[in-house]
Protein backbone atom coordinates (compact mmCIF):
# COMPACT_ATOMS: atom_id res chain seq x y z
CA UNK A 1 0.00 0.00 0.00
CA UNK A 2 2.85 2.35 0.86
CA UNK A 3 4.38 1.91 -2.59
CA UNK A 4 1.07 2.79 -4.28
CA UNK A 5 0.90 6.05 -2.30
CA UNK A 6 4.50 6.86 -3.23
CA UNK A 7 3.80 6.01 -6.87
CA UNK A 8 0.65 8.17 -6.85
CA UNK A 9 2.57 11.13 -5.40
CA UNK A 10 5.28 10.59 -8.02
CA UNK A 11 2.73 10.68 -10.86
CA UNK A 12 1.02 13.76 -9.41
CA UNK A 13 4.35 15.60 -9.16
CA UNK A 14 5.22 14.40 -12.66
CA UNK A 15 1.89 15.79 -13.87
CA UNK A 16 2.50 19.15 -12.18
CA UNK A 17 5.92 19.42 -13.80
CA UNK A 18 4.44 18.45 -17.16
CA UNK A 19 1.67 21.04 -16.84
CA UNK A 20 4.14 23.76 -15.85
CA UNK A 21 6.48 22.82 -18.69
CA UNK A 22 3.71 23.01 -21.30
CA UNK A 23 2.55 26.31 -19.78
CA UNK A 24 6.03 27.82 -20.06
CA UNK A 25 6.44 26.53 -23.63
CA UNK A 26 3.08 28.04 -24.54
CA UNK A 27 4.03 31.40 -23.00
CA UNK A 28 7.42 31.38 -24.71
CA UNK A 29 5.79 30.66 -28.06
CA UNK A 30 3.43 33.62 -27.55
CA UNK A 31 6.44 35.79 -26.71
CA UNK A 32 8.50 34.63 -29.71
CA UNK A 33 5.75 34.59 -32.32
CA UNK A 34 3.98 37.79 -31.45
CA UNK A 35 1.10 36.76 -29.22
CA UNK A 36 1.62 39.71 -26.88
CA UNK A 37 -2.11 40.14 -26.28
CA UNK A 38 -2.47 36.52 -25.17
CA UNK A 39 0.68 36.71 -23.08
CA UNK A 40 -0.51 39.94 -21.43
CA UNK A 41 -3.82 38.29 -20.52
CA UNK A 42 -1.96 35.36 -18.98
CA UNK A 43 0.33 37.68 -17.00
CA UNK A 44 -2.63 39.69 -15.63
CA UNK A 45 -4.11 36.47 -14.24
CA UNK A 46 -0.89 34.56 -13.67
CA UNK A 47 -1.84 32.78 -10.43
CA UNK A 48 -5.05 31.26 -11.83
CA UNK A 49 -3.39 30.50 -15.19
CA UNK A 50 -0.55 28.67 -13.43
CA UNK A 51 -2.91 26.80 -11.13
CA UNK A 52 -4.96 25.79 -14.17
CA UNK A 53 -1.86 24.48 -15.93
CA UNK A 54 -0.94 22.45 -12.83
CA UNK A 55 -4.49 21.08 -12.49
CA UNK A 56 -4.49 19.97 -16.11
CA UNK A 57 -1.02 18.47 -15.60
CA UNK A 58 -2.24 16.50 -12.60
CA UNK A 59 -5.30 15.29 -14.52
CA UNK A 60 -3.28 14.23 -17.56
CA UNK A 61 0.01 13.15 -16.00
CA UNK A 62 -1.29 11.97 -12.65
CA UNK A 63 -3.94 9.66 -14.06
CA UNK A 64 -1.30 7.90 -16.15
CA UNK A 65 -0.81 5.79 -13.01
CA UNK A 66 -3.65 3.57 -14.30
CA UNK A 67 -1.15 2.00 -16.73
CA UNK A 68 0.83 0.60 -13.78
CA UNK A 69 -1.94 -1.79 -12.75
CA UNK A 70 -2.73 -5.15 -14.29
CA UNK A 71 -6.45 -4.50 -14.36
CA UNK A 72 -8.54 -3.16 -16.05
CA UNK A 73 -7.70 -3.77 -19.71
CA UNK A 74 -5.65 -1.35 -21.78
CA UNK A 75 -8.61 0.20 -23.61
CA UNK A 76 -10.39 0.91 -20.33
CA UNK A 77 -7.18 2.44 -18.95
CA UNK A 78 -6.91 4.67 -22.02
CA UNK A 79 -10.57 5.66 -21.60
CA UNK A 80 -10.03 6.56 -17.93
CA UNK A 81 -6.91 8.58 -18.76
CA UNK A 82 -8.62 10.35 -21.68
CA UNK A 83 -11.88 11.11 -19.86
CA UNK A 84 -10.19 12.47 -16.74
CA UNK A 85 -7.64 14.44 -18.76
CA UNK A 86 -10.20 15.98 -21.12
CA UNK A 87 -12.75 16.29 -18.31
CA UNK A 88 -10.36 18.65 -16.55
CA UNK A 89 -8.60 20.24 -19.52
CA UNK A 90 -11.62 21.39 -21.50
CA UNK A 91 -13.53 23.10 -18.64
CA UNK A 92 -10.32 24.66 -17.24
CA UNK A 93 -9.21 25.75 -20.70
CA UNK A 94 -12.60 27.26 -21.44
CA UNK A 95 -12.82 29.00 -18.04
CA UNK A 96 -9.31 30.47 -18.32
CA UNK A 97 -9.75 31.56 -21.91
CA UNK A 98 -7.31 29.08 -23.47
CA UNK A 99 -10.20 27.82 -25.57
CA UNK A 100 -12.73 30.41 -26.71
CA UNK A 101 -16.29 29.32 -25.97
CA UNK A 102 -19.03 30.27 -28.43
CA UNK A 103 -22.40 29.08 -27.13
CA UNK A 104 -24.16 30.74 -30.07
CA UNK A 105 -21.95 28.87 -32.58
CA UNK A 106 -22.24 25.25 -31.52
CA UNK A 107 -20.42 23.87 -34.57
CA UNK A 108 -17.35 25.95 -33.74
CA UNK A 109 -17.47 24.76 -30.13
CA UNK A 110 -17.71 21.13 -31.25
CA UNK A 111 -14.77 21.62 -33.64
CA UNK A 112 -12.70 23.18 -30.85
CA UNK A 113 -13.51 20.25 -28.58
CA UNK A 114 -12.57 17.75 -31.30
CA UNK A 115 -9.33 19.68 -31.91
CA UNK A 116 -8.54 19.47 -28.20
CA UNK A 117 -9.20 15.71 -28.31
CA UNK A 118 -6.88 15.39 -31.33
CA UNK A 119 -4.09 17.27 -29.54
CA UNK A 120 -4.55 15.04 -26.47
CA UNK A 121 -4.34 11.93 -28.67
CA UNK A 122 -1.20 13.17 -30.43
CA UNK A 123 0.53 13.97 -27.13
CA UNK A 124 -0.57 10.60 -25.67
CA UNK A 125 0.73 8.78 -28.75
CA UNK A 126 4.12 10.58 -28.52
CA UNK A 127 4.45 9.47 -24.88
CA UNK A 128 3.39 5.96 -25.87
CA UNK A 129 6.07 5.76 -28.56
CA UNK A 130 8.71 7.15 -26.21
CA UNK A 131 7.86 4.67 -23.45
CA UNK A 132 7.66 1.76 -25.88
CA UNK A 133 11.12 2.64 -27.18
CA UNK A 134 12.47 2.87 -23.62
CA UNK A 135 10.97 -0.54 -22.80
CA UNK A 136 12.66 -2.05 -25.87
CA UNK A 137 16.01 -0.61 -24.78
CA UNK A 138 15.61 -1.94 -21.26
CA UNK A 139 14.55 -5.38 -22.50
CA UNK A 140 17.49 -5.50 -24.89
CA UNK A 141 19.88 -4.61 -22.08
CA UNK A 142 18.33 -7.28 -19.83
CA UNK A 143 18.78 -9.89 -22.57
CA UNK A 144 22.43 -8.85 -22.94
CA UNK A 145 22.99 -9.14 -19.19
CA UNK A 146 21.27 -12.52 -19.15
CA UNK A 147 23.48 -13.78 -21.99
CA UNK A 148 26.59 -12.50 -20.23
CA UNK A 149 25.51 -14.12 -16.99
CA UNK A 150 24.79 -17.44 -18.75
CA UNK A 151 28.14 -17.32 -20.53
CA UNK A 152 29.97 -16.69 -17.24
CA UNK A 153 28.16 -19.57 -15.49
CA UNK A 154 29.10 -22.03 -18.23
CA UNK A 155 32.82 -21.27 -17.89
CA UNK A 156 34.82 -23.50 -15.54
Amino acid sequence: MKSIVKLTVKYILYGISLGCTFFVIMCLSFFIWGGEDLLAAICRDFARQSAGAMAVGIACGGTAIVYQFDRPGIFFKIAIHFCVGMGVFYPVGTYLGWIPFHPDRILLTVLQFLSSCAVFIVIWFCFYLFNRNEAKKINQRLRELERDHSANESRP
